[in-house]
Parts: structure tokens; C-alpha cells; sequence
């Protein structure tokens, strides 16, 4: 029995001692759903255009933010290295699409489990081989983001809001709000939710 009150029972009596730090759990784990929400809308977007579900789209923004953290460390500009981050995962993408994916489309679905698995690995490799495995650090300032935070009093006890995670959030859900609009108002978006729904359907209508 004490075990399961340790399990099921004492993590909320102690949540109802200290409310604040409900509050603090319950900021860190929205900002943090904000952020794996745009991970997903990854997932989902390639599945519902092509059918394949990507396992290396995690790995994917991994890379990204290597080669974004890799070329600051080696000297080039915050926004430049940005700028060129954009580019390198736009042509990643389109190989990924054009030579792995594209061919595997109505595939048996190990195939494809292997083929993006295996992708996952060689940017694993490709990631460390290039930017090496050592720690990097890019200070948020470089890219104009807030740093410090805001402690906020309240039910007695103190919530800090971390000011990077504050932007973060912002930022994720702008994007997301963004893609909504574009699924919903332009014809390319309207396009990829015709092929979404039906595959056939849409080669039948030259889309």
C-alpha cells in the first residue's frame, strides 16, 4: 500500500502543499508542449502528404540546430548563421524527399521504418562528424532573444519564468497559427490538404 500511495497519491499531496511549484511544472511543461507541437506538425505533415512516416524528423531538428550552434562556434555571425542554417536544412529536406522518401511512397511499411531509421543514424554520425561531439553554447543576445527571467510571487512561494522559454512559446505558436492560416487560405495549402485526404483523388485532378 505504500507503495502505491507513493506512486498514485503523494506526488498531488505535495503538488497541494506547494502550489507554486504546480504552477512551475505546469509553465515548463506547456512551453515545452509548444515546442514539441511543431515537432509534430513535422510528422504529421509528411505522413498526410506522402504517406511515409518520417522517424528521423526528430533528428532533423537536432541537426539544424548543430549546424546553427556549429557555425556560430566557428565565427560566423548570429543571423548569418541563421540564414544559412535555413538553407542547409531546405536542400537536407528536398534530398530527403527527392532520394529516400519520394521513392519509398506505398511502400511496405517496414521498408520504410528501416529507411528512415537508418536515416536517423546517418545524421547522427554526419552531425558529429562535422560539428564534432564536444558541448556548444550560443548565447540567446546574438539573436536578439530576452534572457534572464521573470519571478513572479504567488500562493506563497515564487514561479520563474525563464525569458527565452517566454519567446520560445510565442514564437512556436505564431508558427503554428501561421500554418493553420496557410492550410486554410492559400490554394497551395488547400492542395496539400486535398492530397491528405485522398491520394488518388488528388493525381486524378493533376495535384
Amino acid at each position: 500500500m505504500h507503495l502505491l500511495y507513493m506512486i498514485f497519491i503523494d506526488h498531488f499531496v505535495q503538488m497541494g502543499s506547494a502550489p507554486d511549484l504546480l504552477v512551475q511544472t505546469l509553465w515548463e511543461g506547456l512551453v515545452a508542449g509548444v515546442l514539441y507541437a511543431l515537432i509534430a506538425l513535422g510528422f504529421v505533415l509528411i505522413f498526410k502528404a506522402s504517406g511515409v512516416f518520417n522517424f528521423a524528423q526528430g533528428i532533423m531538428v537536432v541537426f539544424s540546430a548543430l549546424t546553427l550552434v556549429g557555425l556560430y562556434a566557428h565565427g560566423v555571425p548570429a543571423f548569418l548563421a541563421l540564414a544559412i542554417t535555413i538553407g542547409v536544412m531546405f536542400l537536407l529536406a528536398l534530398a530527403i524527399e527527392r532520394f529516400v522518401l519520394r521513392p519509398l511512397v506505398n511502400q511496405p511499411d517496414i521498408i520504410l521504418f528501416m529507411a528512415t531509421f537508418g536515416l536517423t543514424y546517418i545524421l547522427i554520425g554526419a552531425g558529429e562528424l562535422i560539428f564534432g561531439g564536444d558541448p556548444k553554447v550560443m548565447i540567446a543576445d546574438q539573436l536578439l532573444l530576452p534572457s534572464g527571467s521573470y519571478t513572479i510571487k504567488m500562493f506563497g512561494g515564487f514561479v520563474q519564468m525563464q525569458k527565452i522559454d517566454i519567446a520560445a512559446a510565442v514564437i512556436a505558436s505564431l508558427m503554428v497559427a501561421s500554418l493553420a492560416v496557410f492550410f486554410q487560405k492559400t490554394r497551395i495549402g488547400r492542395a496539400l490538404r486535398a492530397v491528405a485526404d485522398s491520394h488518388r483523388a488528388a493525381l486524378s485532378v493533376g495535384i
